[in-house]
Parts: structure tokens; C-alpha cells; sequence
């Protein structure tokens, strides 16, 4: 399932938010996830979409989107009445009017100690569900993390797309996401799959926890890509998110092509 949300600014002198939200904005639906009707709770349990904290992470969103806005150092100004954004998530359309519910007419306050701009969801849109095949194009509307902890790195290190791992471990990633959801292994060896790169991948680092002691910066990369493989993963990456933090807003892509497949 895959939903358009739509906000309005509910204090018109409110209207500066911190460049990086996505924390903030990732804990809010998480509250809005975690706090459904029982039946909602008990289908989340039930299909295992819940570990041991009972929090739902198979979902992600996009970054928002705001008309009109203009950037002040690590600041940015709304200046549109209205911004929308992408959240998108696995379950089937059974509990579709669950999630509609859940967000509908809700009200917060997103920022953080420094700015906040007062939203409230003014529409839930169901967006519908494309075409599946093993060779389409995607564009990523939040950076896409690809992470890997060599024998001699004392951390893991954020990869560029050109990195010759990259590949090897995005489609790693889809087939552990796969594994979790269905119980099983697909058979598919990683290294069958493809991914073209697109477009010219756009660095974006996003600090998470800005301004306390936790805080810690996470580099993932926006760009247009071209995968090849099993339209199971294909699927389970359009709705679940690409790559890794999915539920922290990043991976988030949109069908950008479909491409044909000839047999």
C-alpha cells in the first residue's frame, strides 16, 4: 500500500523547519503506527511485521515535498501553504481503511528544538499499485543507503553507487527483507540481478538525533535507476524502501519507466 498524504500549516508565523526532519518526521509515524485500532494491532502481530518492541518497520516514506521553499544555512523556509509527501508500506489492501484512519486529520508539530512548524493532515490519498516486472526504472525520492563493514574497518563504511559492492549488496538487502517477510529464501543469487544507474547520484548526508549526544550522520544517494530481477523483490523494494533505514526515510522510490519484458 502506498499513501499521499497532504498537510496544511496550521500557524502561518510557524513555517521554518530543520533541514533534517526525517528523524522527527519517521518517530511521528511510527507513534501513528504503533497507536492503531486492535484489530490493526493484532493483522500487524499476526502476518509478523512486529519484533520484540512490537514497532511496525517494514515501511518508508519520502522526502517531503514542499512547492516553494527557500534554504537558510541548516534551516528551510516553507513557504507553500500545503506539502505532501510518500508513505508506503507492505500490507495488503484487507486493512487499507486501518491506515487511512490512523492518519486522517492528525496533528502535529514536526522540528526540533530550534524550529517547528505546526502540520496537520488534510488528505489521504491511495495511490494505486503499478505494474510489476523483472526490468524497470525507479527514481529514489529519499537517499538510498548502501552500508558495508570491511575486516579492517573499525565501522562500516556508507558506499558511493559506483562502488563495485554497491550492486552485490542492494540485491543482498532485498533478499534479507524477502526472508524476514515470507519466512523463506527466494532462489536468486544476488549477483544475477542488475542495477543500472540512471542519473548522476546526488550525495546527501541527514543527521540523525541533530543537536544531542546521539547525534550521527547518515550518507545515502539520490538517483534514477534500472533493476533487474524477481518481481517479488522488485515489489517488496517499491513498497518497504530500498537499501537499508528504510523506516528513518531513506529508499523511497517512485516507478519512473516501465520496461517491457520480452520473453
Amino acid at each position: 500500500m502506498r499513501f499521499k498524504l497532504t498537510f496544511t500549516l496550521t500557524n502561518p508565523k510557524e513555517r521554518i523547519l530543520p533541514l533534517n526532519y526525517q528523524y522527527e518526521l519517521s518517530s511521528w509515524i511510527y507513534h501513528i503506527l504503533n497507536s492503531g485500532s486492535p484489530e490493526f494491532a493484532t493483522w500487524l502481530h499476526d502476518h509478523g511485521y512486529t519484533d520484540d518492541r512490537k514497532q511496525f518497520r517494514m515501511f518508508t516514506f519520502s522526502n517531503l515535498d514542499i512547492s516553494h521553499r527557500r534554504i537558510q544555512g541548516d534551516r528551510l523556509e516553507i513557504l507553500s501553504q500545503e506539502i505532501n509527501m510518500i508513505v508506503s508500506m507492505l500490507p495488503d489492501e484487507m486493512i487499507r481503511h486501518f491506515i487511512t484512519g490512523l492518519f486522517q486529520d492528525q496533528s502535529f508539530t514536526l522540528g526540533d528544538r530550534l524550529t517547528q512548524v505546526p502540520l496537520k493532515v488534510i488528505s489521504v490519498e491511495g495511490l494505486p499499485e503499478p505494474l510489476f516486472s523483472v526490468n524497470m526504472s525507479f527514481r529514489a525520492l529519499s537517499p538510498l543507503l548502501i552500508s558495508f563493514k570491511y575486516p579492517d574497518d573499525r565501522y562500516a563504511r556508507y558506499l558511493e553507487p559506483v562502488q563495485s559492492d554497491y550492486q552485490l549488496l542492494f540485491f543482498r538487502n532485498l533478499k534479507q527483507k524477502y526472508r524476514t517477510l515470507i519466512g523463506a529464501d527466494i532462489p536468486f543469487d544476488e549477483k544475477e540481478g542488475t542495477l543500472e544507474i540512471l542519473s548522476e547520484p546526488r550525495k546527501k548526508g541527514i543527521l540523525i538525533k541533530a543537536g544531542t549526544p546521539m547525534e550521527s550522520k547518515i550518507i545515502g544517494y539520490q538517483y534514477d535507476f534500472r533493476l533487474t530481477g524477481p518481481v517479488e523483490l522488485l515489489r517488496l523494494g517499491y513498497f518497504t524502501g530500498f537499501g537499508e533505514k528504510n523506516s528513518m526515510g531513506f529508499g523511497c522510490g517512485e516507478v519512473k519507466k516501465q520496461i517491457r519484458h520480452l520473453a
